[in-house]
């Protein structure tokens, strides 16, 4: 697929979520929720050291969300997003993640059922930069207006800083 295309597509199912405004993770998974038709589990874990730091295990009906617990919030937000991606695609990959990662994630499942579900370790496949894309969109739109500037100026100053804002807002008017 070409990167217009893919860029295309991202953009499509991220319009299709419907993200207007802020958005927290949980009420994230719920619009992915809504638009897949299965319920989406977060789930904070120690994945092991040589990765991946998110994954994604559709079970039952149920997409589990797994993501890295010993990383910052933002980074977490970016994992959940990018599976979330993965989710929305309805990717499926023949990647394996090792046994100690299934009994870490699902200690009730069988190792061998959780392989033969999505399980993806491998970066830089058409899949993989579809749910980055993915995971972009979905931040841009879920922290949009959520950083209002706000200002403490000096009373005597007040007037010129208006000014000043007022005319850096608007583009001056053509003279010619």
């Amino acid at each position: 697929m070409s990167s217009r295309a893919l860029s295309r597509r991202c953009r499509a199912l991220v319009r299709g979520l419907g993200i207007t405004g802020p958005l927290t993770t949980r009420d994230l998974c719920d619009r992915v929720a809504r638009h897949t038709g299965r319920p989406v589990r977060l789930e904070a874990v120690s994945l092991p050291p040589e990765g991946p730091y998110g994954l994604w295990v559709a079970v039952g009906g149920t997409d589990y969300v797994f993501y890295e617990r010993e990383t910052s919030p933002l980074h977490q937000e970016h994992i959940v997003a990018h599976e979330l991606g993965h989710v929305l695609c309805d990717h499926r990959s023949s990647a394996t993640v090792g046994d100690e990662a299934v009994r870490l994630l699902l200690p009730t499942l069988d190792p061998g059922m959780v392989r033969r579900v999505l399980q993806r370790s491998h970066c830089g496949t058409e899949e993989e930069q579809e749910a980055e894309v993915i995971a972009s969109l979905i931040l841009q739109q879920a922290h949009r207006g959520t950083r209002e500037p706000t200002w403490t100026v000096p009373s005597g100053s007040a007037d010129v800083i208006e000014r000043l804002d007022r005319s850096l807002r608007h583009a001056p008017e053509d003279t010619a």
